[in-house]
């Protein structure tokens, strides 16, 4: 579900129109969904499924992020991922104090802070325009796209 997560806030940096206030609420659900019940997999793909095929652009964006992403071998590195403080720094002054979720469970810090991110940028009223200035996300593209070096 991870890869999952992170291709939808690739495909929110990448995309160069304006998400409509109908999509935003949509995310600002799955972002609840993400905070409530994190390991509902299945409910949260439904409403993310409902977004993509109402933005043909987004789905694109989604799908070649989505790609990449499982054929990393690897777990991604806690260096590519958006950090705490970069989240911090781009949230509405509405969304401090208290929007912060930590999420349950056994300790896996790859995952907690992949959640965090997804539920930062998701709840904010410009989703796409917070996903654009998080530099984690852009270093996260940048090692997705380098060419594969092979050993024959």
């Amino acid at each position: 579900m991870y890869n999952t997560l992170l291709a939808l806030l690739l495909a929110l940096k990448n995309l160069e129109t304006p998400l409509s206030e109908n999509e935003r609420n949509k995310l600002v659900d799955i972002g609840k969904n993400l905070k409530e019940n994190p390991n509902d997999q299945y409910v949260i793909k439904k409403e993310l499924i409902g977004i993509l095929k109402a933005n043909d652009t987004l789905k694109q964006l989604y799908q070649e992020a989505k790609v990449k992403l499982d054929t990393v071998d690897r777990p991604i590195s806690s260096d590519l991922l958006p950090t705490d403080a970069e989240l911090e720094n781009f949230l509405p002054l509405e969304n401090k104090g208290g929007k912060r979720v930590y999420f349950e469970g056994e300790p896996d810090h790859e995952s907690k802070e992949i959640l965090n991110a997804v539920y930062s940028v998701l709840s904010t009223p410009e989703p796409e325009v917070i996903a654009k200035k998080l530099t984690g996300l852009e270093k996260l593209w940048q090692f997705l796209n380098q060419p594969i070096l092979k050993n024959d």
